[in-house]
């Protein structure tokens, strides 16, 4: 591979957001899922979930005091959902765009092509569900993507040359000395050798500065010497 494409590569990765299919865009997660992976977005975690009304309340609570915010929480634990972890560049507004308006309505006049235009689904009531979600800004992608995958590392990918030169400015000045030394010596045990080489020789270990030979007595309490200035207070009668 190329530099130039390898750089892309990670470029790629760059950003990260959470998806959701909503309960009413379940049954065809499927094309959804292509039209994802058709679209440039790498997949980097999945899982079918179906949420609590407690926990569809703690994920949506930036609507809290909406008018909608109790038919959404009982939308949103009324069915299975897939929640994803997506990766492209600028992904966040890339997946808001694929997915297009919030109002089904909107998508299907001026963004017919969108994913909400095409999987959002009417209710009884006359109103729209959209079918999916995305995360709105950065820090609501760090938020929601720790809600469903609590161990996932959210934040770019380090390029090759990022790798190479971090690789080169910290691990190899004190790794390269400690093999060298591990070839010498050979010791009966080399890792555990090297382990405690590199315990020893340790950069981020702070040095103590010298100190002074009066210094390096312990301080202790030292009761003076009684004198005729000290001598006891006696009350007078």
């Amino acid at each position: 591979m190329s530099s130039s494409s390898s750089d892309a590569e990670f470029q790629g990765y760059s950003e990260r957001t959470l998806a959701i299919i909503k309960p009413e865009a379940y049954e065809d997660a499927e094309a959804i899922l292509d039209a994802i992976i058709d679209n440039g977005f790498v997949i980097l975690a999945k899982r079918h979930v179906r949420m609590s009304p407690e926990q569809a309340a703690e994920l949506y609570k930036g609507h809290y005091g909406s008018h909608h915010f109790p038919h959404l929480v009982a939308h949103m634990s009324s069915g299975p959902c897939i929640a994803m972890v997506l990766a492209a560049t600028n992904c966040i507004q890339k997946w808001n765009t694929l997915m297009g308006p919030a109002r089904v309505l909107e998508a299907q006049a001026y963004w017919p092509d969108s994913l909400r235009a095409s999987y959002g689904r009417r209710t009884k009531y006359g109103d729209y569900f959209n079918g999916l979600h995305g995360s709105k800004n950065h820090a609501e992608s760090v938020r929601e993507i720790h809600f469903f995958f609590p161990d996932m590392i959210v934040g770019p990918l380090l390029r090759h040359w990022q790798v190479k030169d971090y690789i080169q400015k910290y691990i190899t000045p004190t790794l390269l000395p400690a093999v060298t030394a591990l070839a010498h010596e050979r010791p009966a045990e080399p890792i555990l050798w090297l382990a405690e080489h590199l315990r020893r020789h340790n950069p981020n270990e702070p040095e103590l500065a010298p100190q002074p030979p009066e210094q390096r007595e312990e301080a202790r309490c030292h009761t003076p010497e009684p004198s005729e200035q000290s001598v006891p207070f006696t009350k007078i009668k």
